[in-house]
């Protein structure tokens, strides 16, 4: 695969600005009794897994998209939810595992050992998670719990959290059952 530089994504950037429409501000939708009303997916960084392309969304779905390595949910996904929900008012967050994905191949022990070796005077490696997984069905349960016995997230949202397997081959979303009794 050739490299994209930065200067080659300046050059698509330019292109693409010849023809864009521009979207409303945040005041000018308010100020014309819009309401924002928005579902937040959280999925992995991984470059074959586009959320925009395989949800099929556009710009008035008001679908905000937080990516982070696995799609992992933790401490700063949860600071993202509170932000979103005191200022857009979320109506569900979908977290999104997919198959193939490197935290499933590598894990954390391996991970710590690799910057051990090269930072070994860096203690702290030792305690950091990198959310690694062997069970991919079961990484989405424990991030859906993990948002629904937040503290800080509101009853209503936490009911609405719901967790899927994006398939990289065959584009389908499984959804991921999860038990609260667990």
């Amino acid at each position: 695969m050739p490299i994209i530089t930065p200067a080659k994504l300046l050059q698509r950037n330019k292109k693409y600005a010849e023809n864009h429409q521009a979207f409303p501000t945040m005041a000018e939708v308010v100020e014309n009794g819009g309401v924002f009303e928005t579902t937040l997916v959280l999925t992995c960084v991984d470059f074959r897994v586009n959320p925009d392309h395989f949800l099929q969304t556009k710009p008035e779905d008001q679908i905000l998209v937080a990516r982070s390595p696995a799609g992992r949910v933790d401490d700063s996904f949860v600071k993202e939810v509170m932000l979103f929900e005191a200022f857009l008012g979320l109506t569900s967050v979908l977290v999104i595992h997919h198959t193939d994905c490197g935290a499933s191949h590598f894990k954390d022990a391996n991970i710590r050992k690799f910057h051990k070796d090269r930072l070994p005077d860096h203690l702290e490696i030792d305690n950091m998670v990198f959310g690694a997984f062997d069970n991919l069905g079961q990484s989405v349960r424990d991030d859906i719990r993990f948002l629904k016995t937040s503290p800080y997230i509101p009853n209503k949202l936490a009911d609405k959290c719901h967790g899927f397997i994006y398939d990289i081959k065959t584009g389908l979303l499984t959804p991921v059952e999860y038990d609260d009794s667990a």
